[in-house]
C-alpha cells in the first residue's frame, strides 16, 4: 500500500534489467525499483440496485436504512451534506442532489479492491454504469470528453471517476493509498474538473 503499481510494460522491463544487473555485476534492481504487487480484491463483482442516496459518496441498495447495505464510493470525498448541530459544508446538497438524480434506481456493478468495509461497516465500492447513446447520462459524458465512452457508443462508466470529473467531489485523500485500483484516473479526473472550474471548483471558495 502506498506505493504506485507498476504498469505490465514497465514490469517487463524491470524484470529484464535485473537480468541484465546480474550478468554484468550492477546494484540489484530491487534497490532500485521497488516491485509493488498487483492490488488483490476483496470480493468479487456484483449487480445491485440503487434504493436511495445519503449524499455525495454514499448510497444504499437493495433497500434504505437497516434493511440495506450502505456503499460508500471509493476514492470520493463530497462535501459534507448538513449534520446536527454542523450545517452542510459548500455543495453538499448540490452534490448529494447530483448524485441521487443520476443513480436511484439503477442497477450498477459493484467492483472491489483490497479492502471491502471500512471503519463505520460501511461496504467500499468502486461502481459502474452501463448504457448506450439512448441513456440520458449519454450526453454528459460527452461534455466531459467522452468519460466511460466505448468504441462502439456505449459506454462502461466508473460512476466514482464521474462524481469527480463533474466536480461533484474531490478525491479521498487519507489513507487513500496510490496502489488501489483507479488511483491515478481518479487524481486526473480532479484535476481536470477543477481545471474546468466545475461544480465545487467555481461554486466554493478555494
Amino acid at each position: 500500500m502506498g506505493m504506485k503499481r507498476i504498469s505490465h510494460a514497465r514490469l517487463h522491463l524491470v524484470v529484464g534489467s535485473a537480468v541484465i544487473s546480474v550478468w554484468t555485476g550492477c546494484t540489484g534492481i530491487d534497490k532500485l525499483v521497488p516491485v509493488v504487487a498487483p492490488t488483490q480484491v476483496c470480493a468479487s463483482p456484483r449487480e445491485e440496485t440503487v434504493a436511495c442516496t445519503l449524499d455525495g459518496d454514499t448510497f444504499d441498495v437493495s433497500a434504505c436504512g437497516d434493511q440495506g447495505e450502505r456503499i460508500r464510493f471509493l476514492g470520493v470525498a463530497a462535501p459534507e451534506i448538513a449534520h446536527d448541530p454542523k450545517p452542510a459544508e459548500c455543495w453538499g446538497d448540490e452534490a448529494a442532489a447530483w448524485v441521487d438524480e443520476r443513480v436511484t434506481g439503477r442497477q450498477v456493478r459493484l467492483e472491489f479492491d483490497s479492502e471491502c468495509t471500512d471503519i463505520y461497516g460501511r461496504t467500499l465500492a468502486w461502481i459502474f454504469i452501463t448504457g448506450d447513446h439512448s441513456d440520458p447520462l449519454y450526453d454528459e459524458l460527452v461534455d466531459l470528453g467522452g468519460i466511460g465512452i466505448l468504441d462502439d457508443g456505449s459506454f462502461d462508466l466508473l460512476f466514482n471517476e464521474f462524481v469527480v470529473r463533474a466536480g461533484q467531489a474531490g478525491v479521498y485523500d487519507e489513507n487513500f493509498a496510490q496502489d488501489v485500483l483507479y488511483y491515478d484516473r481518479m487524481v486526473a479526473a480532479a484535476a481536470a474538473a477543477e481545471a474546468d472550474g466545475l461544480g465545487m471548483w467555481s461554486g466554493c471558495d478555494k
